[in-house]
Parts: structure tokens; sequence; C-alpha cells
């Protein structure tokens, strides 16, 4: 399975392709033929030798990127459980066999500004949804924050009940989305959505783009599993003390100092926005404050918009998938396609330019 990104005049698509054409098969028609809660809209080309799927992703952010500055809270994941949920029940009444959603964090989609959650149905794609759904609780866990002892006490419960055998994904998701149901702290101080949502209005270019603890477990145990960041290991690791980086030779010293960076330097054209120096590998420019490195409040910037990353020797910016574009001297990128950058280039998130200096 191959997986590409690409850019028409009016929308974002993540397009998966496999080998050989593809049969007229009734969940291909499903897909393409039906706006399904929570599905990504989906067409369907085929060629001789390949079929692509192209789903559409304008206006969403995959978790992966949402997740990547900011931690999962308690009312996050439990939303997010109850989309999933919603997800997999709609689906039953379409015939869709569950075991070919894409459950990776980076194939999940969010809403820029409704928060709800959209999947992605391959037909191609045929891994049992229950180890799908371990690997991504597995990941729910590693994002979760340390400090809220709730959210830390219910994703640990969830990952507990998917690693029994022969657990009931829909049943574990009734359970800790009933709206009944109480979480009860094991430390105590003595003190409706339409199921059809309608698609972007567009100029057609849609369719013409054709194991289990043996003791009873403790706060500092939840902690410690949050930690984990898909490494398949229950370990905490503290924190090392970073390494000393600048060492005078001529005091004695004999230790390698690491090579400094001078790092690059975004100026905007337009005064009343902020510049930016990006002095690390890995920067993020959108307009939500706590997702981001570079915040720029505008209107038509997206939440997350767009990443600059330091490979090599050299800066590359990378479009997030925005919902209104990134460019560079006005050639504008497709989504998570990496430019180079160069002194003096022009780089436009949406409306807002900016001069590259290194």
């Amino acid at each position: 399975m191959e997986i590409r990104y690409k850019r028409d005049l009016n929308s974002n698509y993540m397009i998966l392709s496999e080998e050989g054409s593809v049969n007229d098969h009734y969940e291909v028609r499903m897909i393409t033929e039906n706006r399904i809660y929570g599905v990504l809209p989906c067409v369907c080309q085929k060629y001789e030798e390949k079929s692509e799927y192209y789903y559409e992703i304008t206006g969403r952010q995959s978790m992966q990127l949402l997740f990547e500055r900011k931690k999962l809270d308690y009312k996050s994941l439990k939303t997010f459980l109850r989309e999933l949920e919603r997800i997999l029940e709609a689906s039953k009444e379409y015939l869709l066999n569950p075991d070919h959603f894409l459950l990776t964090p980076e194939s999940v989609y969010i809403q820029s500004h409704s928060d709800r959650v959209y999947l992605c149905y391959y037909p191609g794609y045929d891994k049992n949804i229950r180890e799908s759904f371990l690997d991504l609780a597995e990941y729910l866990l590693g994002k979760l924050d340390k400090n809220d002892t709730e959210g830390i006490e219910f994703g640990y419960d969830l990952y507990q009940k998917a690693l029994e055998p022969n657990f009931s994904l829909l049943e574990i998701l009734h359970e800790h989305t009933d709206k009944q149901k109480k979480i009860v702290p094991m430390v105590v101080e003595s003190e409706e959505i339409s199921v059809q949502q309608d698609m972007l209005e567009k100029t057609g270019s849609w369719k013409s783009f054709f194991k289990k603890k043996s003791r009873k477990p403790q706060l500092e145990d939840y902690v410690a599993e949050a930690d984990q960041i898909e490494s398949g290991s229950i370990l905490f690791l503290k924190e090392q003390e970073p390494p000393k980086e600048c060492y005078d030779i001529n005091e004695g010293t004999s230790c390698l100092q690491k090579k400094k960076r001078e790092g690059l330097l975004l100026k905007c054209r337009d005064t009343d926005y902020p510049d930016f120096e990006v002095l690390h590998e890995n920067f993020l420019i959108g307009k939500k404050k706590d997702s981001v490195d570079g915040c720029l409040p505008v209107s038509t910037i997206s939440r997350i918009h767009a990443r600059i990353t330091f490979q090599g020797s050299c800066y590359f910016l990378e479009d997030l998938n925005s919902t209104n574009g990134t460019w560079v001297d006005h050639i504008q990128l497709n989504p998570y396609e990496l430019f180079m950058l160069k002194d003096g280039m022009r780089v436009t998130f949406a409306s807002v330019e900016y001069e590259v200096q290194l």
C-alpha cells in the first residue's frame, strides 16, 4: 500500500494505491456512492495495472499531527472514543468490514472546526480491528497528560480492557462512552450530529479530479505507562540531563563540542504579524497556540498549517494539509511535500507573506 498526497484547486487528497485493477466490489461502491458518517469521502480510479483511492482530507488534520505538541486529556479521549463508536455503528448499516478501517494515527483525521473524527476505509487493507485498536490505544496512552489523573486512569482502564483476549471492540467503546458511567479515582483525598455530513461545495473539481498485572495497579503505574510512546514497552524513563554543549579548549578540557547552527529567520512582510526564528529541527506554524511553535493568529491560517524541518544542512518547508495552502515563490505546495528553502525566497501561508533569511 502506497500513500501520497495531492492538492487541486479546491481540495486536498490522501491517495492510496494498490497493484491490480479493483473488482466491482460492493465495498467500493458503498464508500464512493454514499456519504457515511465519519468515513472520509472517497473516489476510486481504476487503471490497467493499479487502482487509486482518493480520500478528501480538506479542512481535516491527522491525529498524529494534532497531538505532536499538545497532550490528550480526559475530555478529548472520551470524545474521540464516542466518535469512533458512532462510526463503527454507522458502517454496520452499509455492511462494511471493520477490519478495513485504518486506525493508525496518521490516517485518523479530525475536522478542524468541529473535532469530528474521520476514518479511512480502504478495501485493500485487512488487519483485525481489535489488533488495530490495541495499537491505537497504546499510542493514546503515550499521549495522555500526566497531570490529568482522571484521564490517566480512564486511558489505563481502556488499555487493560483491550489487552483481554477475545474482547468486543464495540462493547468496550460503549462501556467507556456511556454518559451514565462515572470513573471513580483510585486515590481519594480526604477533603446529535446527523449521520450524513454535507460535503464542501466545490466547482466540480471533486468529480473531475479523478498482559495483566498481578497486583493492584497504583497511580504511578498509570503515569509510567502514559509515558511510553509507540515503543510497546511499559517502562518509565526519567528525563536525562542534557549534555554539556560548550567547553573551553583553552582551559584544558577535551570534549567534542556540538556544532552550532545559526538557524533560519522568517521575516514577515506585514508588520502586524510576528517574525519566526527557527532554531530547532522541527518547527510548527499555525493559529492554535498550544499546538504550534510559531503562532500566527489569522483567520485564514489553519490550526496547524505548516512545518519547517532541518535535515542534513538544509531547511525544508512542508504544508500540513492546510485549508488555504502554502506557497514558495508563488508555487503552491502539495500536502506533506518537502520543499527546500533558500535565502531570499518568499513564503506565503494562506494570505501572510514571509521572506526567508538564512
